[in-house]
């Protein structure tokens, strides 16, 4: 019997230098009831297709990802959301000649999934059911094989063994996302997480502005509609974390970044472990 849920999705950004993963998980007594509270306020906000960071560029989009994160906030008790983001200009990845993309990805999606599973819940008499976005580009033939062994050699020279993951119970279905609102929260993380590393000068600048302080308070700097509304969705979002004490930081940190991995909302910023730590070349 399945005991507990996870839902994913990938943020990528071809002209930016972070890229990101979002992971949902959850008991399965909630998992319905989340499933269709974020249905009903998707439609509710008129977002009748399928929520996708991407489309964050108006005040409709905006007030919809208001609502999904408020929801979030709501459940922190009974859910988790854990984002790992990667800088493709770090030690691992910049001038790695013949980079890897879609086998890194495939290393970074076991990585996250495999640290949730193994640390953030119970391991025994826990069965999962992992549901990602199909339209990634990940290689879910590659991943189901890292899962399926839990020493796979293509992760265990980068990330070790894990023993506690070795006795979780995971099956993977990837899906539609457009059928599953909770993958679409996943893409909400894992976008808002991406590009508040990737424009955090541009937040700041933005910010200043709205306050009417700094250099750049009264300048000719002009923002985008899809940057207003993001910016306006990163201030909620850290203004929201300090009232709930998730002990996320921003503007020391310059982009999300949880200073406690106990809380139940997690970003995480992956670092190069050794100096042998590399991106996969092809």
């Amino acid at each position: 019997m399945t005991t507990h849920f996870a839902f994913s999705d990938d943020s990528k950004h071809k002209e930016g230098r972070y890229n990101s993963l979002g992971l949902i998980t959850m008991e399965n007594n909630i998992g319905k009831k989340l499933h269709e509270e974020v249905r009903d306020l998707l439609k509710s906000s008129s977002v009748d297709s399928e929520f996708k960071w991407a489309k964050l560029t108006n005040a409709k989009y905006r007030f919809a990802a208001k609502k999904m994160i408020d929801l979030v906030f709501r459940n922190k008790d009974k859910l988790r959301v854990d984002v790992l983001i990667w800088d493709i200009e770090d030690a691992r990845h910049k001038d790695v000649r013949g980079r890897d993309d879609k086998e890194n990805l495939v290393r970074m999606y076991y990585h996250l999934i495999a640290a949730t599973c193994s640390r953030k819940w119970p391991v025994s008499s826990v069965s999962w059911m992992w549901y990602p976005d199909e339209q990634s580009s990940v290689q879910w033939t590659v991943l189901r094989d890292c899962i399926r062994t839990k020493k796979h050699k293509r992760v265990a020279d980068l990330f070790g063994i894990n023993p506690r993951f070795e006795k979780v119970d995971l099956r993977l279905q990837p899906v539609e996302s457009h059928k599953y609102p909770l993958v679409q929260l996943a893409d909400l993380f894992a976008g808002l997480g991406a590009y508040s590393w990737g424009n955090f000068p541009r937040f700041l600048l933005w910010l200043n502005k709205q306050k009417g302080e700094g250099l750049f308070a009264k300048s000719d700097v002009a923002f985008s509609n899809s940057e207003n509304e993001r910016f306006q969705i990163i201030d909620d979002f850290r203004k929201q974390c300090r009232v709930e004490n998730m002990k996320i930081s921003l503007e020391s940190s310059r982009g999300f970044k949880s200073n406690d991995p106990r809380k139940t909302i997690n970003f995480w910023l992956y670092e190069p472990q050794h100096s042998l730590d590399k991106a996969p070349r092809k």
